[in-house]
């Protein structure tokens, strides 16, 4: 059990915590305000400590301010992201986008110090679908989700202090499958750490930091391990995490944790999982910037291991990339590996394990107006070969995220990277500094014909259906209104293929309609 689990018992200790953290915030601001009146008044500062303590110049959105995630998915547990004038806003689409801090964030509003933090960031959205697409589903479903985070945060060079909370519910739907941990996590913790850091580490001029606590993390393209931008929830990890290096040229990182369990309306409590790792990212040459590393989780056999799968997994991979620019070709390509031991099922038996991931994609920006690019893509995660074999050849996809690849993780979370082969296209255009579209469509087929549609449980194990899943068509659209204020939408329609109506036509058990399904949703963000 987590320390924080060890301290929070119930759903109402937990809520107390959380308003007990807002008294304590608001005192913290004013006394660590009076704090640093009183050391302006008493030291004099220096030149260096007054270029350290010059905030940037803001600047308003443009068109280079959004761009695709690509630097190393620093962290964004790492408080220096919202330091300085310049907080990015991270979108599930897997873009940035710096907007100028406005006097309605609480930094300015309350005139902190540059070491202090205070953020909270609200964002209501309305999904809905209107045919089933999932085993055992017989209509459509809509909600209303509702996902809430304060923040505080300490940088006072060396030493970092970050608190975050969550909390994540949904309205208009009583079907239990819907309210699951991927929708509901009520007031709870999702961020508590804290850590050292330097600019300078060992006089070598390279940047170090290690923080020990419950921690988001992205890492590399996102697709193993992801902070999550569009799901409800959040994944968190405890345990401890360090870097060393530049994020502008190179970076290691590593880290030692435990994934957090997401109870619906308990405190969240530690999986008995062990996670580790070492990355390496390499950002000096623009037309050939690289990741490699190496992950490993361990679940531990015994009553509370989550989900269940008995993984003994070691995951190696490597990608390659090049960021879309004006009037230039972008490109990338990563492999992933998966080999040890794991089960396909909570429960079942743990089998000899060999997995794969393989994407490539490749686009160009044409020196337009809205500056469109054009990119066509491929993905393929592997499949079991033999439902009833003894041996395991499904893609994990972990802790990553699909959203700005595949679909929307909301309640329409059709595919996911396990047992698909999906070539596509996409096109994305910025008619305006603060308005970005994108369109997008793929194919998709089961790698493995005998194999589980995941995310669905649909599986024909004689392979007779096919496996030719659908099309895949997406629309997104979205307008920063304001620096505090953000409206997006998209339009999901999964025009289902050969293999839903060959299950249906041989009377499999729990088969949906093979209707054609559209989802849509609306949200409104806050940040301050």
């Amino acid at each position: 059990m987590s320390i924080l689990a060890a301290f929070m018992t119930g759903r109402f200790v937990c809520a107390g915590c959380l308003a007990l953290f807002s008294f304590v915030l608001v005192g913290l601001t004013a006394a660590f305000a009076a704090l640093d009146r009183m050391e302006d008044e008493t030291h004099t500062i220096t030149d260096a400590e007054a270029r350290d303590r010059t905030p940037p110049t803001t600047i308003e959105p443009t068109k280079a301010d959004e761009r695709k995630e690509a630097p190393f998915q620093e962290s964004q547990a790492v408080y220096k992201e919202r330091t300085g004038d310049h907080p990015p806003h991270n979108w599930a689409d897997d873009a940035i986008v710096i907007l100028k801090e406005s006097e309605l964030h609480l930094d300015k509003a309350f005139r902190l110090p540059p070491w202090l933090h205070l953020g909270l960031h609200q964002r209501t959205r309305y999904e809905g679908f209107d045919e089933p697409f999932q085993k055992g589903q017989t209509s459509g479903e809509h909600i209303v989700a509702l996902q809430t985070l304060p923040s505080i945060g300490v940088r006072y060079d060396p030493f970092r202090f970050f608190v975050e909370g969550i909390d994540a519910r949904v309205f208009g739907s009583s079907d239990r499958s819907v309210r699951t941990n991927t929708t509901v996590d009520e007031m709870d913790f999702l961020q508590l750490y804290g850590g050292l850091g330097t600019s300078n580490f060992l006089g070598l001029g390279v940047a170090a930091e290690l923080t020990v606590g419950r921690q988001t993390f992205d890492f590399g393209s996102r697709r193993q391990i992801a902070r999550n931008q569009f799901r409800n929830t959040i994944n968190a990890f405890d345990g401890v995490h360090g870097s060393l290096g530049d994020e502008k040229t190179w970076q290691f990182r590593s880290f030692v944790v435990r994934p957090v369990q997401r109870l619906t309306v308990k405190p969240d409590a530690e999986a008995q999982t062990l996670f580790w790792g070492f990355f390496l990212g390499e950002r000096q040459f623009k037309w050939f910037q690289s990741d490699l590393y190496v992950y490993v989780i361990e679940d531990e056999d015994r009553p509370g291991a989550v989900p269940g799968l008995k993984r003994s997994l070691r995951v190696p991979g490597f990608r390659v990339f090049k960021d879309p620019a004006k009037g230039e070709f972008n490109y990338e390509g990563e492999t992933i590996w998966q080999v040890g031991q794991s089960a396909l099922a909570p429960g079942g038996a743990a089998l000899p394990t060999f997995a794969y991931f393989q994407h490539i994609d490749a686009g160009y920006t044409f020196n337009l107006p809205w500056s469109p690019n054009l990119a066509l893509k491929y993905s393929y995660a592997s499949g079991n070969r033999d439902p009833n074999g003894n041996e395991i050849g499904r893609f994990n996809p972990l802790f990553g995220v699909t959203t700005f690849e595949l679909d929307p993780a909301g309640i329409f979370q059709v595919f996911t990277r396990s047992n698909i082969s999906s070539p596509g296209w996409k096109l994305i255009m910025q008619p305006s500094d603060s308005v970005r579209v994108s369109f997008q469509h793929r194919m998709f087929w089961l790698a493995q014909s005998r194999d589980q549609w995941v995310n669905t449980g649909l599986q024909d194990p004689t392979g007779r259906a096919g496996n030719f899943l659908g099309h895949f068509l997406e629309w997104r659209g979205r307008w920063f209104a304001s620096s505090n204020m953000t409206l997006e939408s998209g339009w999901c329609y999964l025009i289902k293929g050969s293999f839903t109506s060959n299950l249906l036509a041989a009377g499999a058990p729990g088969t949906p309609n093979d209707k054609n399904a559209s989802y849509v949703y609306v949200q409104l963000a806050l940040d301050f």
